[in-house]
């Protein structure tokens, strides 16, 4: 087995990286349109999306082409409202060989659903991937990752309706509050009733204390190359998996413009020309497989034992 040389840095040229080649990165897409935007009341509400210009089709398709023509295989987290309006789209994905999972059903935060509200939206989530082709699904990620501490009550929740792998829990802070909990790769959790299931967390680069996400999203587009592949040679010579994650909408620099504000314009638009390069670059770097792909690739991190009061 060859030795790897000295890490690199962000300084380091676009040689092909030697690290580590047991290390099988995720590739995961929340399959929603440009207009399923969280907290914003300059967005359209639920009851005008269907007289929105779609564009989530178009645009899954071109990942689904980036990853036939890489030989990948992803996650897909669709909204259930995508796969009603649009069940061929969940099909192809199907047909093509990804894993599908809910990424709920109006794309609404855990926090402000409730419980009663979340188990409604997740069995409808169900039945529509259901109705669309998808299969038995055991995946869930919540919209904006927010599963955090509070929200607890919803992991009993995914477990009663068959969810085998979460994959909501964000362990940094963020906007909708992340996780705060230090773990590096996919662990399981364990309920107090001992029934579990496998979260698959997206994790930041840690800097002692500080966490510092770049994993996907804003942070894809934002992040320039050097400093973004620094951050993924580090978890790649650490032989940490890294769970990327996309949205349709990051890859159209061409979709229609919501009146936000200006930091919500800068989250939402800048550097969209930049997503699909970037992408393309990191599947030519590094080994990209689905979220099932990877837990079986790779041991798990120490399990998270919950008490009775972290799940009421």
């Amino acid at each position: 087995m060859e030795t790897p040389g000295p890490a690199p840095t962000a300084a380091t040229g676009p040689t092909p990286s030697p690290a580590p080649a047991g290390v099988l990165h995720g590739i995961t897409v929340d399959v929603e349109d440009w207009f399923h935007v969280l907290e914003a009341a300059e967005a359209p509400q639920p009851a005008a999306w269907a007289r929105q210009e779609s564009r989530v089709a178009a645009n899954t398709l071109r990942l689904l082409d980036l990853f036939d023509g890489r030989g990948v295989r992803a996650t897909f987290f669709c909204l259930g409202w995508v796969a009603e309006t649009v069940p061929d789209l969940i099909g192809e994905i199907a047909r093509r060989g990804h894993e599908i999972g809910s990424h709920g059903h109006l794309h609404q935060l855990i926090g402000e659903l409730g419980r009663d509200g979340f188990a409604r939206d997740l069995d409808r989530s169900l039945e529509a991937l259901h109705k669309a082709g998808a299969g038995a699904v055991r995946l869930f990620r919540a919209p904006g990752f927010s599963l955090g501490k509070a929200q607890g009550w919803a992991l009993p929740v995914l477990v009663s309706r068959g969810i085998t792998v979460d994959a909501s829990m964000f362990l940094a802070r963020r906007a909708h509050g992340g996780y705060a909990l230090k773990r590096r790769r996919p662990f399981d959790v364990v309920l107090p009733d001992g029934r579990t299931l496998t979260e698959a967390p997206t994790v930041p680069l840690y800097l002692g204390d500080r966490a510092l996400p770049f994993a996907g999203g804003g942070y894809l587009r934002l992040l320039p190359w050097p400093a973004l592949r620094a951050c993924w040679e580090a978890a790649q010579w650490a032989g940490n998996p890294v769970l990327a994650y996309v949205h349709p909408r990051e890859i159209d620099p061409g979709q229609p413009r919501m009146p936000l504000s200006a930091k919500r314009r800068f989250k939402y638009y800048v550097g969209l020309s930049t997503t699909l390069p970037k992408l393309e670059r990191l599947l030519g770097r590094y080994r990209f497989g689905s979220i099932g792909q990877v837990i079986a690739a790779h041991a798990k991190d120490h399990a998270l034992h919950l008490d009775a009061e972290a799940v009421a």
